[in-house]
């Protein structure tokens, strides 16, 4: 009896034990599936992120919610960052630190370094988009520390594009051009040519400073081509925006306005406020151009507004500067001094020396055309100064034949030193010519 006894108990345990066992399979077996479809929402997420970000939103927030639904911290994170760059990329910074902090906390907890370096990199972003350039560069000189001690030569790439960007910002050119340059290189080598696009754009916006307007339209064309093949729209319209640049500044307004006027739709489109903003401020530069001042200011204050909603020192001091060149051409000269002091001000503190440059040069001649000629003297030669810092020896534009370099090459030297030589001369005139007509009208 005994021995049935201990057989039943046996049989018990036995089958207990299997029951048990065959029930840890299958909740692992449902807990791998439950992480792989959050891993998969957030995944698609990030593929939504640069043509439907409504959707890529209500996604996020189911990643978010099945993550924490089975303590998945690592697909949580990744939930909780991908909602930060959602709101990064509509404008809400303040929302998108918050969710990228809220990672960061849950990335800790695990101790998920990629995790925590990538937040950091994307608190940077908001920093350089808030014009607070020096904060910007403490964070993603961290993340391009990280990827380079990891030896991930994709993380380091997509990091120097992003530092290159600050340094674009503040006008150091030089440095600018060599960390796109050294993120083009490894995308090439990682055979990435998605992400290339990105470098290719602010090369290009690097060789339009420069003055090197056909091959920056060149570039601004291939970008328009590859963002089409590869769905990214948010590229394909900062490709439009920037043709329209380059088309301003070679007086090509009809072609400008219909470039500006596809990316203004298409930013729209994408809730894409920042570019938005960044759009309307050229617009208005075309209709300035073509002397309908009353129309270009009306595009100024409607980028200014978001400017100042976004708290974007930058964009703020742009608006400032392109609104008193609209009063200097209406001959409202006490008014524009107002704004270029302004802006010069806000430039100064976050350190964006071509719009420090392009107030000196805008103070200059409102001064002169108020007849003070002193003051108008001492912004000559603080833009003299300054403009000889900007200007960068372009080695090897992307795409340029070998055979040519060399006549090329020439001749941008050559006509770096013009330009900074006779910075000063050219001024001088305007105001030679101004204080003439003054004379004549007395």
């Amino acid at each position: 009896m005994k021995r049935k006894i201990k057989y039943v108990i046996f049989i018990w345990v036995l089958m207990a034990s299997i029951i048990d066992m065959l029930a840890q399979e299958h909740a692992q077996k449902i807990d791998k599936k439950l992480k792989w479809e959050v891993d998969s929402l957030n995944n698609y997420c990030a593929e939504l992120l640069n043509s439907d970000l409504e959707q890529a939103h209500k996604l996020a927030e189911i990643a978010f919610n099945r993550a924490e639904k089975i303590n998945y911290l690592k697909g949580k994170g990744a939930a909780q960052n991908m909602l930060g760059n959602i709101n990064l990329y509509s404008g809400n910074y303040d929302k998108a630190i918050f969710f990228y902090e809220s990672a960061i906390e849950t990335f800790e907890k695990i101790d998920f370094k990629a995790g925590i370096a990538l937040c950091n990199n994307n608190i940077g972003l908001i920093y350089e988009y808030r014009g607070d350039f020096k904060i910007a560069l403490t964070y993603l000189q961290k993340y391009l520390e990280y990827e380079i001690n990891g030896k991930n030569k994709e993380g380091m790439a997509s990091s120097y594009n992003n530092v290159a960007g600050v340094y674009f910002k503040i006008g150091d050119y030089q440095t600018s051009l060599e960390h796109y340059e050294k993120s083009y290189d490894l995308y090439s080598k990682l055979g990435n040519e998605k992400e290339k696009v990105s470098c290719i754009i602010n090369i290009a916006a690097i060789y339009e400073i420069q003055g090197l307007y056909g091959k920056a339209i060149e570039l601004n064309h291939s970008v328009i081509n590859q963002s089409k093949q590869y769905g990214n729209l948010f590229e394909k319209a900062t490709g439009l925006n920037n043709l329209g640049s380059n088309y301003l500044n070679i007086n090509q307004l009809d072609t400008s306005l219909a470039y500006l006027t596809q990316a203004l739709l298409l930013r729209d489109q994408l809730n894409d406020r920042n570019g938005i903003s960044s759009t309307l401020k050229l617009m208005g530069q075309v209709n300035a151009a073509a002397k309908k001042y009353d129309k270009a200011i009306d595009y100024y204050f409607q980028s200014l507004k978001i400017s100042e909603e976004l708290e974007d020192k930058r964009g703020i001091a742009e608006c400032f500067t392109l609104i008193g060149e609209n009063l200097l051409n209406k001959g409202n000269t006490g008014g524009s001094i107002e704004y270029f002091l302004q802006s010069l001000e806000i430039a100064s503190i976050i350190g964006a020396r071509l719009e420090i440059l392009n107030n000196y040069k805008q103070l200059a001649m409102a001064h002169a055309a108020e007849g003070d000629y002193q003051k108008s003297f001492e912004f000559i030669a603080h833009y003299a100064a300054l403009k000889d810092s900007l200007s960068i020896d372009i080695k090897e534009p992307i795409g340029q034949k070998k055979e040519d370099m060399s006549i090329r090459l020439g001749k941008n030297i050559l006509l770096t030193r013009w330009i900074s030589i006779s910075a000063g001369i050219v001024v001088l005139v305007i105001i030679l010519f101004l204080f003439i007509s003054k004379r004549k009208r007395v």
